[in-house]
């Protein structure tokens, strides 16, 4: 029986999504062009024949990740600048991080944390990017809520918040790598998400009144491939 040919485009699509897992989980430095060869299943002289350096090839797997991230915020994104806005796409986002099956989730994740622990220059881009396409839109909704009434007490720096919620995410999602005995929490999948948004609105200053209220809508998931 005679093989299939790979095309050149499908052979590089291959090396970019194994070069992804050996980013995720090693990080920039700590991956090898050797290692993410063998997950392809190809030679590291067809590596390099699609790219010319390790660099070349984290920048590559960087840009899809950057795409993926804007299109993330299309579906996860404030849809109302208001205090239901702020409910609805919390919720959604922590339901989005327990989430099974999403690998690509999965590994923008765990580059994020491989980043941190090493250089952080792909962790300060995520970030970076993420405050440009959020900043405006959360600020409008903290202010929307605290003139309604909805949200109380002391003004938070909408930044901050917006980081605060991103780094539970973030950890959830991690977590939600290991095996369930391994799990550190007392609950787990949608028990687990309501817990951080009831914990992360408190920590805006919605009153529960305000929580309860909108955190019953049903949320915009986004398909996984």
């Amino acid at each position: 029986m005679t093989r299939k040919r790979i095309s050149g485009p499908e052979r590089r699509a291959l090396i970019l999504a194994a070069a992804r897992r050996i980013f995720s989980q090693y990080g920039y430095e700590g991956a090898k062009t050797l290692q993410i060869a063998r997950e392809a299943k190809v030679s590291e002289a067809l590596v390099y024949r699609h790219f010319p350096s390790k660099l070349a090839l984290y920048r590559a797997v960087m840009r899809q990740v950057f795409s993926e991230q804007d299109s993330h915020f299309q579906h996860l994104g404030l849809q109302e600048t208001n205090a239901a806005g702020l409910v609805r796409t919390l919720k959604t986002y922590f339901l989005t991080s327990i989430a099974e099956g999403a690998p690509d989730e999965e590994q923008r994740f765990r580059m994020t944390l491989a980043s941190l622990a090493g250089d952080g220059n792909f962790a300060s881009l995520i970030y970076r990017r993420a405050q440009r396409l959020n900043a405006k839109l959360v600020h409008e909704a903290h202010q929307n809520a605290r003139e309604s009434g909805e949200m109380t007490g002391k003004a938070l720096r909408p930044a901050n918040t917006a980081m605060f919620v991103e780094h539970i995410g973030i950890m959830i999602s991690a977590i939600q790598a290991l095996a369930p005995a391994s799990r550190p929490y007392a609950s787990d999948g949608y028990d687990l998400a309501m817990d951080a948004v009831w914990f992360c609105c408190r920590g805006l200053g919605l009153s529960d009144e305000t929580i309860a209220r909108y955190i019953d809508d049903e949320p915009h998931i986004p398909a996984t491939a």
